[in-house]
């Protein structure tokens, strides 16, 4: 007789999420003509170059923060890359480390602590709570993709909070972990995931079983032309990363920037993830590697 304080207790959680922040559509995200068309995009694997947003627009705002979310649209993103946990009774909510230190200068494995004592913490530099998944996807209902990076193994609340917004068709799971995209599958057959393919024969291991595959996370070590290929015969598109020293030199517009960008675009990218979207989107077109919006 034990669970059911803790049953109640996860619905009163889920309900004060769902209260917390007003929805861009009520009660449940609706179709806008911005999401239509990224939806179209991302289903033409060799279709426009869509840009990721690193944790949201942290540059000018708390990492996973709704602010960040704001920020991230502001900027261009086409899709925002976002970290998810599960608090000890149940509830999702953004958080990239282990631990809230860094943060929040709270104090705690992350997963250990509750939705309240998650809520009574505050982003460093800002009056915002780590917000939950219902908060933060809500926010970026319409407007945005989102790329949810699984840093749990607590799969199900995360795939109920997805699903019970319907934005099934909005959102990709990622993680580098097989086993756990196949068990978001098996929760949400018509759920996206995506793979991360280390090496150049990985493709076979890190998509095998699974459906709806959009997107493929690869890097300049593992994506041979051969990789890209069976990609390409999937098919699905190929996301790379800018962050690091490409996103250094779009900072300081190196002169070797071009240059680094077709080498990016030379691994058959067409998703790109940077701490810096608006700035990545004006090389480009600089560049004349892809028209600006």
């Amino acid at each position: 007789m034990t669970a059911r304080p803790a049953i109640v207790g996860l619905f009163a959680a889920l309900a004060a999420g769902l209260a917390a922040t007003p929805a861009p559509a009520d009660p449940v995200c609706g179709a806008t003509a911005v999401m239509s068309r990224l939806q179209a995009e991302l289903a033409r694997p060799r279709g426009t170059l869509l840009i990721a947003a690193h944790r949201a627009g942290h540059l000018e705002a708390p990492e996973n923060s709704l602010t960040a979310i704001d920020e991230a649209v502001r900027a261009g993103a086409d899709i925002i890359e976002i970290d998810v946990k599960v608090s000890a009774d149940g509830v999702p909510f953004l958080m990239h480390d282990q631990t809230v230190t860094r943060t929040t200068g709270g104090v705690g494995d992350a997963e250990r602590l509750t939705y309240a004592q998650v809520r009574n913490l505050r982003l460093e530099g800002s009056p915002e709570p780590p917000p939950t998944l219902v908060e933060a996807l809500r926010s970026a209902c319409g407007r945005v993709l989102v790329d949810l990076d699984l840093k749990t193994d607590r799969i199900a609340p995360i795939v109920a909070v997805v699903e019970g917004l319907e934005m099934t068709d909005q959102v990709l799971f990622f993680d580098s972990d097989i086993g756990v995209l196949r068990q978001v599958q098996r929760l949400a057959p018509k759920a996206m995931v995506m793979p991360r393919v280390g090496r150049p024969d990985g493709l076979a291991s890190a998509a095998a079983g699974l459906t709806l595959v959009f997107v493929v996370h690869g890097d300049p070590d593992s994506l041979t032309s051969d990789l890209q290929a069976e990609i390409r015969g999937l098919p699905a598109r190929t996301w790379v990363n800018s962050l690091g020293e490409v996103d250094a030199a779009l900072a300081a517009d190196q002169p070797d920037l071009c240059h680094r960008l077709r080498a990016l675009l030379a691994l058959d990218a067409n998703v790109i993830q940077t701490d810096r979207p608006h700035d990545l989107r004006r090389a480009l077109s600089a560049c004349g590697l892809e028209a600006a919006r």
